[in-house]
């Protein structure tokens, strides 16, 4: 957005283009109904700049009081009643605060202005208005030099700035680097000489002025500081020299002019292009235009901010979007790392498995083998539950010693023909559904009977037949595979005396076969 300077004057309305330090001139439009309509159709062309108004005219006005210090709308209805006493009939006004007094009720000194002329202003601001273009503000000298006082003057001094514009010679003055007055004196043909003598007439008249308001005590010399071209000092020197009342200094212009940073010079006294670049550069926080001529601005700074939202908003997205691709490409990347280390292994896996010797079992049968295997595994758990059931009955059979235990897995061939043998699926190592309930463990038990029944055999039967029933109600299958004396048709039985001459405890063995669940 290109920025837009209009320069008011009694005579003309300039307008100028300034950017980063750089200002040109454009056009210039007399105050008669068709120059307000040359204007018009300019700021129709450039309705989209920024314009900033100048005013350096004869009709403003100043007036310092103190006032009670209020806060919030008491403030502010305040100083817009001591504006329209002041100033009755202009909506160009503003207050600027000077401080508060250290002293009493410590009152707030203020200093309430204006632009006096409305007429003077109101058709340019017409103009602006009906082509919606954006008015920054109404400026006017006095308000846009306070950043060239610190190049000027010392902290807490006194002195009046004069300054020659195209409008005529203006003197300000100035209080601790705060406004005090400023008035306007118009030129007739704005020459040199001309100039020298109203600078040197018109300070006898503001150091009156303001001895006569209380600004400055009687009796004091009041310095005076004049801006004008190093071309044209020596004219303006001449005339200008001390009196008692005024000690005049004088400032170069263009070297000012170089260090606030404008970059098109002045080319005489005429201050005009200073003062517009320090009005655009740092534009004052006060200025004389009513809310309702900034309305379009507003709306500007609303839609700068918009955009301003939408670029941060649109940034963000891309970084956003940035990142998401950076990782996409690392996934990528790490997906195509992994896929061929998954094809390397799977080559190497293929190399091993074709190297190892052939086993003479389908896929199928070895998948049933295996899995049969995994499943006796699960269900082996070892002598261990085969042995506490057995230590209960012998706890309940005392007088059974045992002498030998030897565990199996399984039964052996002799008991084979005890257990269940179920159905062989022909053509397939899996066994049927039901097989797995003759996974058994077996155990071969050596034992001894007490001393005392060895010469009575039907005892010696009883006691074992006994021990196998306690042992099948243990969920156990019993075999007797050696009987303590031959019992068999062929064998001839020996006699009671006989075998107890032999003094040997009976023995016997038999075998137990638990079902594993």
């Amino acid at each position: 957005m290109s920025t837009r300077l209009l320069f008011l004057d009694p005579t003309r309305l300039a307008t100028y283009r300034w950017r980063a330090g750089h200002l040109h001139a454009e056009e210039a439009f007399s105050p008669d109904a068709a120059g307000i309509e040359a204007f018009g159709e300019y700021a129709k062309s450039h309705r989209t700049s920024l314009f900033y108004i100048l005013a350096d005219i004869a009709e403003e006005g100043f007036q310092i009081e103190d006032v009670p210090f209020a806060q919030g709308s008491d403030r502010n209805a305040l100083f817009r009643r001591k504006l329209a006493q002041y100033f009755y009939g202009t909506p160009y006004t503003l207050a600027i605060s000077l401080g508060r007094r250290k002293d009493g009720r410590r009152d707030e000194r203020m200093l309430f202005a204006a632009l006096t002329r409305p007429l003077h202003i109101e058709p340019w601001l017409t103009a602006l208005r009906e082509v919606e273009a954006q008015l920054a503000g109404i400026y006017s000298v006095p308000l846009v030099v306070p950043p060239l006082l610190p190049l000027i003057a010392q902290p807490g001094e006194r002195f009046v700035l004069v300054t020659l514009t195209r409008g005529g010679l203006r003197q300000t003055f100035y209080d601790n680097g705060q406004i005090g007055f400023s008035r306007l004196t118009t030129l007739a043909t704005g020459a040199i000489e001309e100039v020298a003598l109203a600078c040197a007439a018109e300070s006898e008249r503001m150091v009156q002025y303001l001895t006569g308001q209380r600004l400055i005590s009687r009796g004091t010399q009041l310095s005076t500081r004049v801006l004008m071209h190093p071309d044209q000092g020596n004219a303006i020197r001449q005339v200008c020299v001390d009196t008692g009342s005024v000690h005049f200094e004088f400032i170069d212009l263009i070297n000012l002019s170089s260090k606030v940073g404008l970059k098109t010079p002045p080319i005489n006294s005429s201050a005009d292009p200073l003062f517009l670049h320090l009005m655009a550069q740092r534009p004052p926080p006060e200025q004389f235009a009513p809310p309702a001529e900034r309305h379009f601005f507003r709306l500007g700074q609303l839609r700068q901010g918009l955009r301003a939202g939408g670029a941060i908003v649109f940034g963000a997205c891309l970084l956003f979007a940035g990142r998401q691709g950076v990782e996409y490409q690392s996934i990528l990347i790490r997906t195509a790392d992994t896929a061929a280390q998954a094809a390397a292994d799977k080559a190497r896996y293929d190399s091993i498995l074709n190297n190892l010797p052939k086993i003479p079992l389908g896929n199928d049968d070895l998948r049933a083998l295996i899995g049969r295997y995994d499943h006796l595994l699960e269900r082996s758990v070892g002598p261990e539950p085969m042995y506490l059931a057995l230590s209960r009955v012998l706890d309940a059979s005392p007088g059974i010693e045992i002498t030998r235990l030897n565990w199996t897995l399984g039964a052996g061939k002799e008991d084979k023909n005890t257990l269940p043998s179920p159905p062989q699926q022909p053509g397939s190592l899996a066994p049927p559904p039901n097989q797995a309930a003759a996974v058994v463990d077996s155990v071969e038990i050596q034992a001894r009977l007490p001393l005392g029944l060895a010469s009575d055999q039907r005892a010696q039967l009883t006691a074992i037949e006994d021990f196998a029933a306690a042992l099948r109600t243990a969920q156990m299958q019993v075999r007797i595979t050696k009987q303590p004396f031959e019992a068999q048709s062929d064998k001839a039985l020996k006699s009671g005396a006989e075998a107890a001459t032999q003094a040997q405890a009976p023995q016997f063995t038999l075998r137990a076969i638990r079902s594993i669940p």
